[in-house]
């Protein structure tokens, strides 16, 4: 073949090949650019809601925001924005008018500030979907809502038939943000109402107004309802969590769609910058294929170069209710049936390793007590799971027990499944990775520990939100493998305590807990200034004894959880 010719068309399969490169970029940009927020879309969905409050011989008119959660009448808003309320109207704009329909509470929770209205009428725009997750720091949001500093002219007093309600008044205000934190709020808002619930901080604007409001992530997914604005602060923003508002929504029956996979489509996305590398690694692979073999060895081992840089090159997906692909899977898995060794739950960021029962005897995982496996999270029910152990099949059968917040295996919800290892079982928020673990020989002192109990486990979050987790073991005699007695201090002075809760209700030395072996563990306050409660009861000067597992002790206003490990 002539050199002219060769490179001519070597140069058309060099042109090919970045034509292919650039087609493999955009085509990574598409699903981005479909994921990205869309105002318009959800806007529809999301109401004005006016509360008209009896007072006297006259009505008090209070107003917020609202949004479609379920069919065409269930909207979601704040219990506060309703509080009082005798008669509730949903506000739209319909074209050029402002209309109103009148709706009812359905249901309503003060402690998690929620509160469900069925309207008269069908709403227009269509139900939003719960991002049932926990984003993570720097996470971009939006808030969306009707603040009443908005409306520069002083708002009229609505009636049933729109009348002196502007068109203004119900053009939504948007503000966006990030996510600075998840945190637990625990809270008197008033002095009928105490505010319990899991919120997200974050940093985008909201004001009177926006209570009830939704507030989205990138994809559209309704991560939190817009509630509070910190005191004398700036910035500092909060929003019931969507598991709070997943959870009341399944207690009260009401069909509703979530998704539990986070955001990975948003605005500032690395997904362009990996799909880019990507196709300039491959193309790369093809301009050294084609100085070194020419045109003709190329072609033939064209898709085998393309495979080799591009393993995962696929649809992308991240929109909600799409299933979560484990990579596990795309990997060689490791022959494990005849390997000897028990199946095992390996929590994915802390906690205890949890060995399943061999027996084949099915076990329950929950919050509450009287569950055989206790997991302190208030994502989990009370009764979440039933695990059931096949030994000779190796996996795990998984029974959802109407659980608030879901049981899924790989990222997609089950109410009963089978799990082998490599899988990842959740359990509301809480992963789980399900490993074969082979035994380890042991001593006879460590036989004779594992004989006993093992000790306790104390978790749950102090006032400000953040967790604690404290792991209570005795000691064991090398000797004769027998447990020792063992006493555990709490307070607020590292100096003085065992386990130490960095916060104002809680005293340099608040507490012990005390264990004697073949004895129940007990609990004795040591004069702290707040006092020592055991299931919501002080326990004042008294000693008093622990019997079980799933307690709830609270030093100060830090409230933990006891579970067995």
């Amino acid at each position: 073949m002539p050199l002219e010719n060769r490179r001519t068309r070597g140069g058309v399969v060099l042109r090919a090949l970045a034509l292919s490169a650039v087609a493999i970029v955009v085509a990574g940009l598409a699903p981005l650019a479909s994921r990205a927020f869309d105002a318009h879309r959800v806007e529809p969905s999301v109401y004005k809601i006016y509360t008209f409050i009896p007072e006297k011989n006259q009505f008090t008119v209070s107003s917020g925001t609202g949004f479609l959660i379920s069919g065409r009448r269930y909207v979601m808003t704040n219990f506060h924005v309703v509080e009082n309320g005798a008669r509730f109207y949903i506000a739209f704009r319909d074209g050029r008018e402002a209309k109103l329909v009148e709706a009812k509470r359905a249901d309503a929770r003060p402690n998690i500030d929620l509160a469900l209205l069925e309207a008269r009428e069908d709403l227009p725009g269509e139900p939003l979907i719960l991002g049932e997750y926990e984003p993570e720091k720097l996470a971009e949001v939006v808030a969306i809502g009707y603040p009443g500093a908005a409306n520069l002219n002083k708002e009229l007093v609505p009636g049933p038939d729109a009348r002196g309600v502007p068109l203004t008044d119900l053009e939504s205000t948007i503000t966006t943000g990030v996510v600075s934190r998840m945190t637990f709020t625990n809270l008197k808002v008033s002095e009928t109402q105490v505010l319990s619930a899991r919120t997200v901080q974050h940093n985008s604007a909201i004001n009177p107004g926006n209570s009830g409001g939704p507030l989205f992530d990138a994809c559209g997914l309704v991560v939190g309802i817009n509630t509070l604005q910190g005191l004398n602060s700036q910035g500092l923003f909060f929003s019931i969590h969507a598991n709070e508002v997943g959870r009341f929504l399944r207690e009260g029956q009401i069909a509703f769609a979530s998704s539990s996979r986070p955001c990975s489509g948003g605005p500032g996305s690395v997904l362009p910058l990996l799909v880019a590398m990507t196709a300039v690694l491959a193309l790369a692979a093809a301009v050294y294929a084609i100085r070194k073999q020419g045109t003709a060895p190329l072609r033939a081992a064209l898709p085998e170069v393309i495979s080799r840089h591009i393993p995962l090159i696929g649809p992308q997906t991240g929109g909600a209710g799409e299933k979560k692909i484990s990579v596990r899977r795309l990997l060689p898995l490791r022959d494990n049936a005849s390997a000897a060794g028990l199946l095992v739950l390996r929590p994915l960021e802390s906690g205890e390793t949890i060995r399943l029962d061999e027996t084949g005897r099915a076990v329950t995982i929950g919050r509450g007590p009287g569950t055989d496996i206790v997991v302190a999270s208030d994502t989990v029910s009370k009764l979440h799971a039933r695990l059931a152990y096949d030994r000779k099949a190796q996996r795990i059968h998984v029974t959802d027990l109407n659980s608030s917040n879901g049981t899924y295996l790989d990222g997609v919800w089950i109410r009963e499944a089978d799990a082998a290892a490599g899988s990842v079982l959740r359990f509301g928020t809480v992963d789980y990775e399900l490993l074969l673990e082979k035994p380890a020989a042991k001593s006879a002192p460590e036989a004779a520990a594992a004989a006993h109990g093992m000790g306790w486990m104390l978790s749950g979050f102090d006032p400000s939100g953040r967790a604690l987790q404290f792991e209570l073991r005795p000691v064991i005699d090398p000797q004769s493998g027998r447990e020792l007695p063992a006493t555990w201090t709490f307070g607020r002075d590292p100096g003085r305590a065992s386990f130490v809760i960095d916060d104002g209700s809680v005293s340099a030395l608040h507490a012990q807990l005390m264990f004697n072996p073949g004895e129940a563990l007990m609990l004795r306050d040591i004069n702290s200034m707040n006092g020592t409660k055991l299931d919501g009861e002080s326990i004042g000067k008294r000693t008093v004894t622990i019997t079980g597992a799933g307690n709830q002790i609270t030093f100060g206003l830090a409230t933990l959880r006891l579970s067995r490990l």
